[in-house]
């Protein structure tokens, strides 16, 4: 049998303009998703998806990648886009599909948004020997971060190139006050895909927003003193709220709140991060009493070595 491993992810600065050449910082996660490979007398391809609590699909393919039957057919259906794509960059992975039964297992609840899309073309990459970059740009698109993630062992710097390959160095991410920092689940999942692919569609953010998150995004690694640092996240806010026409989460969810909160990722849903002079404890019950549920310590749930 084989076994591969990804990381998931969180986007912490740059969402949106990192699709136009902006400078993001990202964090790998302690959590991902494993891939296991066994083979097979029978014909085709056996492909099951596990989640946390049990089974997420089953799809079963004949040789040629045809589906024969699902659990769910839209499931199935970008599986099978992924793998023609992948077979169009390298002809042997139609052969290295065939005569395996394959589980994966997803470490985190998908509606969480950590990189099940992502972590998967990781896993191929690993397997298949493909390029997920380019794979990424044939089916889910995407700037790429959460494939840079997948094998990151900390926080990384992370910007597109045009024609290029990305570029990818570490981030000396570890602020004194780390322990205050926590993530909150907004109750909803947001489809990242359909939001990059609407943002991409509208009209070009100016330069100057792209280089100010840039300018932040570094930033972001250099201050060390609490009430500084909030600020920065209100500036980013700002700038993408500017960017993309939409409230900062503070602003529509959390007005109350004293501290500084901002979106992780596609705006509207998943995780926000937040920070305050008081401790974690005391923000987990206040988010808690809101009707947040899932709060969590971000220095726990980043892969930081």
């Amino acid at each position: 049998m084989k076994k591969f491993h990804a990381n998931g992810k969180l986007l912490i600065t740059g969402e949106y303009l990192v699709l136009k050449g902006a400078l993001a910082l990202a964090a790998p996660l302690n959590k991902g998703q494993t891939l296991s490979v066994t083979q097979s007398k029978k014909s085709g391809l056996s492909w099951r998806a596990e989640i946390p609590n049990g089974l997420w699909f089953e799809v079963q393919f004949d040789e040629h990648l045809t589906i024969v039957e699902s659990t769910d057919r839209k499931k199935a259906e970008n599986l099978q886009l992924i793998f023609r794509k992948a077979a169009e960059q390298n002809l042997s992975v139609q052969k290295k599909l065939n005569h395996n039964t394959v589980t994966t297992h997803l470490e985190f609840d998908p509606s969480w948004g950590w990189g099940s899309s992502s972590t998967l073309l990781h896993l191929l990459e690993q397997w298949l020997e493909i390029d997920p970059y380019q794979l990424m740009d044939a089916t889910i698109g995407g700037s790429g971060y959460d494939i840079a993630c997948a094998d990151a062992n900390q926080p990384i710097f992370y910007q597109r190139t045009k024609g290029g390959s990305p570029q990818i160095t570490t981030a000396p991410f570890n602020p004194t006050f780390i322990q205050q920092m926590g993530i909150v689940y907004l109750n909803k999942k947001q489809n990242s895909s359909s939001q990059v692919k609407s943002f991409l569609k509208s009209a070009a953010p100016n330069k100057e927003l792209i280089d100010k998150i840039s300018d932040l995004s570094k930033e972001f690694t250099i201050v060390q003193e609490i009430h500084k640092f909030m600020r920065l996240m209100q500036q980013h806010e700002k700038i993408i709220a500017t960017a993309i026409g939409l409230t900062p989460v503070q602003k529509l969810l959390f007005p109350d709140y004293v501290g500084a909160i901002k979106s992780l990722g596609a705006w509207g849903g998943d995780f926000a991060l937040f920070l305050s002079a008081n401790d974690f404890a005391t923000n987990k019950k206040w988010f808690q009493s809101k009707g947040y549920p899932v709060v969590m310590p971000f220095e726990e749930v980043i892969i930081n070595k």
